[in-house]
């Protein structure tokens, strides 16, 4: 489903940081030669697309609504699709290394082209932030990304900076309006391996002698590994442990 505001798409709660976000949006918005997307990495669907991106490229705009970002990877030429992905993916792990990475605004950024409704090659450049993470395999992110066509950068060096300002604005309320979320997050990368053997286990309905036999540990070692669960997800019994364990 693609929302009509960014703070629908992201489900701000907190009516100040609605403001903020709709404020950003419409300063991002304002800005011509640019188009900006919310979505889920390797789901494909726009949360959240700007109607610009009809003005700048020429298709549809219910293209992308539609198809999503399966829409836009047609439309990149196949001499730069490679380039495109292999850059993000190794970039995006880069930024994972660090202890607090969704906390950080680090910019993931590479230099492209588009063809438009032509077919003709639109030289651009990718600019995301990645807001959030789904703990699967592999890690899915929610990334905030703005195309820019790269003769508009070259005219006006402060028009990249724009971008990222708002950008910035966006995730800082995002955060905001998450804490419990990104304190779990954080929790999550304490978690050692044993221990997500185990939490997967108690989420499966598996008692503490049936997780001890299948992982041929003794019955004190996986209680002493719920007991390190419980503190690090702050969770008061087993059922929150599991419950906040899958929210994430």
């Amino acid at each position: 489903m693609v929302f009509g505001y960014l703070h629908e798409a992201l489900k701000i709660k907190n009516d100040n940081l609605k403001s903020q976000v709709l404020d950003a949006q419409y300063q991002l918005e304002e800005l011509p030669d640019s188009y900006f997307g919310l979505f889920w990495l390797y789901t494909h669907d726009y949360l959240y697309i700007s109607r610009s991106v009809e003005n700048i490229l020429g298709h549809p705009y219910s293209l992308f609504e539609e198809k999503g970002v399966a829409f836009l990877q047609t439309i990149i030429p196949e001499n730069h699709f490679e380039n495109i992905y292999s850059s993000l993916d190794n970039q995006a792990k880069k930024i994972e290394e660090g202890p607090e990475y969704l906390n950080s605004h680090v910019f993931l950024k590479v230099d492209a082209a588009i063809l438009n409704q032509d077919q003709i090659q639109v030289p651009v450049r990718y600019q995301g932030i990645l807001l959030d993470a789904r703990q699967s395999h592999p890690v899915s992110y929610l990334v905030l990304g703005s195309w820019i066509k790269l003769e508009s950068i070259k005219s006006s060096p402060l028009y990249e900076e724009t971008i990222l300002k708002q950008f910035k604005r966006i995730k800082t309320a995002y955060i905001q309006d998450n804490q419990k979320r990104f304190k779990s997050l954080s929790a999550i990368r304490k978690i050692s391996q044993r221990e997500s053997e185990i939490i997967k286990l108690l989420a499966q309905g598996h008692s503490t002698k049936s997780i001890s036999e299948q992982l041929h540990i003794s019955f004190n070692t996986v209680e002493s590994h719920r007991k390190n669960l419980l503190h690090k997800l702050e969770a008061k019994n087993t059922a929150e442990l599991v419950y906040k364990f899958n929210q994430i």
